[in-house]
């Protein structure tokens, strides 16, 4: 069978002309009463396929549709029809050294689903730092359409949902405390005072004094020592950095059970994770920085 397309794709201009022909032809004598049919061109016996290919195309839904970046120009057009609307609007007068925080250049062109270059990366940027100045209370559509845009503060976020941390239902609260290479996870729940560090007493586990000293230190200082059951699981390192990494884990939970006690434990120094590690061993050195004893003969 003749295929209509690839006859059309070689033919355009004198099958047009023909086709046209046909049609009004066809127009004029199908509906007549004398039931005379004219004959359409063996080229047109495919009358529907042939009318599909003249049929017009549909509009792209997007003006960038034809651009090689069509995300990226359907949101620079988005940003300055948003500017244009809110020309008018009230502004703010922000400090050039207190910029606001836009998602990164990476995270964006994920985001977008394309690779953003860095001068496209600063066209957004710079408009975005142009809409953020309007007022919030003005345009609060637009400010919550710029929240998709600003980059999330990781240790903010998590600094928010440790302070709104609440013991279960069962009156349990858990925190992880880490020191050195150790890590704790401690439970805490009212009792008359029993601390268990991986299902053995206290006492028992740690045979230093001051191993002891250091993971009761906490319950000492606030005078709750009679006052919790504590359960803690602790893994790596030595003694001493699971000591304090218990001790940590502690000081998270009484600020969960009581928040006003965390002055007198950041007074202490010890909400805020013990950062300082053991410096390594250097080649050539006896230990990290203690050197061998040198003969002279």
């Amino acid at each position: 069978m003749f295929h209509i397309t690839s006859f059309l794709r070689r033919n355009t201009c004198n099958i047009q002309k023909n086709f046209l022909n046909a049609l009004i032809l066809r127009g004029i004598f199908t509906g007549s009463t004398t039931g005379f049919r004219i004959p359409l061109p063996p080229e047109f016996s495919q009358i529907e396929d042939a009318i599909e290919v003249f049929k017009p195309c549909e509009q792209p839904a997007s003006v960038s549709y034809f651009t090689a970046k069509p995300h990226y120009n359907d949101l620079l057009i988005h940003l300055d029809e948003l500017f244009e609307k809110y020309r008018n609007a009230p502004k703010l007068k922000r400090d050039k050294n207190s910029p606001t925080l836009w998602m990164l250049k990476d995270h964006l062109s994920s985001e977008l689903g394309l690779k953003l270059k860095s001068n496209q990366y600063r066209n957004i940027t710079r408009k975005l730092n142009r809409l953020d100045l309007v007022v919030p209370g003005a345009a609060p559509k637009l400010h919550n359409f710029l929240e998709l845009f600003r980059r999330v503060d990781l240790e903010k976020k998590k600094k928010e949902l440790e302070a709104n941390k609440a013991p279960n239902r069962y009156g349990v609260s858990y925190a992880v405390g880490r020191r050195k290479e150790a890590a704790a996870q401690v439970w805490i729940v009212e009792g008359d005072g029993k601390v268990f560090v991986n299902s053995i007493p206290v006492a028992d586990y740690f045979s230093l004094l001051k191993d002891r000293e250091t993971v009761l230190y906490p319950l000492n200082l606030t005078d709750t020592l009679n006052k919790y059951n504590i359960w803690t699981k602790v893994k790596g390192g030595g003694t001493s950095g699971q000591a304090g990494a218990i001790a940590h884990g502690i000081t998270k939970n009484l600020i969960i059970h009581d928040p006003f006690l965390k002055p007198v434990l950041r007074k202490a120094k010890l909400v805020t994770r013990d950062i300082r590690s053991v410096e390594r061993k250097k080649p050539g050195l006896a230990k990290s920085r203690k050197r061998y004893t040198w003969v002279k003969r």
